[in-house]
């Protein structure tokens, strides 16, 4: 106790904490809506934070700037150009009991009676010319694999899918959607 009651160190201590307080409030209020001015002295590179709404203001000697400000909207950029219309000839989301939800240029699905086969009919499009695309979209995705044969179908007008579940290593009706580039 006696170290407290030396004189220098009472003043080092009231000098510490009059700091520490003021800054505290400083930090703690920043007006202006969260802008923070300060002042660039252009000769030294020294700079301080100013309270502009308690009348502080740059020197003569000093550049004055403000952080956390929204900029000025920039310039509408150019439109790009417009893309190919799609080509896919024909395509088809269908249920998993061969119903077709949407489609384009696929007349018909026919559900096989061994599951996980399926026939699907294009308007006007060989079949037997055909890369099919096909994506499980039923409710075993993660475990559902599909491939396809076209022109296997009565008459060549159809492309065949056939899936399975790789678990299990079963047919398995399943929804998917088909495209036909």
């Amino acid at each position: 106790m006696r170290f407290l009651g030396s004189g220098r160190l009472r003043i080092v201590l009231v000098v510490v904490i009059s700091g520490l307080a003021g800054a505290g409030i400083a930090w703690a209020d920043i007006p202006d809506s969260g802008v923070i001015h300060g002042c660039y002295k252009t000769i030294g590179g020294s700079l301080r934070v100013i309270d502009s709404s308690a009348g502080g203001k740059c020197l003569s000697s000093e550049t004055a700037l403000d952080w956390n400000q929204e900029g000025p909207t920039g310039a509408t950029g150019t439109t790009g150009p417009t893309g190919p219309a799609g080509t896919a000839r024909a395509w088809a989301i269908v249920e998993p009991d061969g119903t077709i939800d949407h489609q384009v240029n696929v007349s018909s699905v026919v559900q096989f009676a061994k599951a996980g086969d399926y026939c699907v009919y294009l308007n006007g499009i060989d079949a037997t010319t055909v890369a099919a695309v096909v994506t499980v979209t039923g409710p075993f995705i993660s475990h559902d694999v599909a491939e396809t044969l076209p022109g296997v179908c009565t008459g060549n007008s159809g492309v065949f899918v056939h899936i399975w579940n790789t678990d299990t290593d079963l047919n398995e009706n399943s929804g998917f959607s088909i495209v036909i580039p």
